[in-house]
């Protein structure tokens, strides 16, 4: 089994990202991105995605993530990908410093997604964010609002007004900001 074979099965099983995974990957090919991060991992459908696109573009993928990352050998055993495990508002010396297409799909909470784009949005010349129609996220803090992904983008593209978004529907909403 091969990176490309992970990719193409998840493409088929049913997953909150499912309809947004051959966009993902279109775009890393499109961008011809040499330098991928992705903020959350969990089951690595996003992964399979992004380092498919890698491999045609010769570039490597940085995956961080909380939690032990714990994905199929062709993945795993990848010269194109490094995982990172740690808070990644924390760990940013482990990753490129300039980023062609960053990924985040972390916690959803307003606040902290906020500063993720504050503080890798500069540096990343496409940003694509998961989860703009989820409307309440699994433990939010108290006083979170409704859609906090969404409105985190909108707060941020107030302070950046040169950088324009695209909502993609579906699979609970995907966002590209360019």
């Amino acid at each position: 089994m091969t990176v490309d074979d992970i990719f193409t099965e998840r493409l088929q099983i049913w997953s909150d990202i499912q309809g947004h995974l051959q966009f993902m990957h279109d775009v890393v090919v499109e961008a011809d991105a040499k330098t991928v991060v992705e903020l959350g991992v969990r089951s690595g459908n996003s992964t399979a995605a992004l380092l498919a696109g890698v491999q045609k573009t010769g570039g490597h993928l940085w995956s961080v993530d909380t939690e032990p990352i714990d994905l199929p050998a062709p993945i795993s055993q990848s010269k194109l990908w490094t995982p990172v495990v740690g808070d990644d508002l924390a760990v940013t010396d482990w990753l490129p410093k300039e980023i062609d297409v960053l990924f985040i799909d972390t916690n959803h909470w307003y606040h902290h997604t906020l500063a993720e784009l504050r503080l890798y949005g500069p540096s990343s010349k496409i940003i694509l964010m998961h989860d703009t129609e989820l409307e309440w996220p699994w433990q939010a803090p108290p006083g979170d609002p409704s859609f906090p992904v969404r409105k985190a983008i909108e707060h941020y593209l107030q302070l950046i007004p040169e950088r324009n978004v695209e909502w993609r529907e579906g699979s609970y909403g995907l966002a590209v900001i360019q």
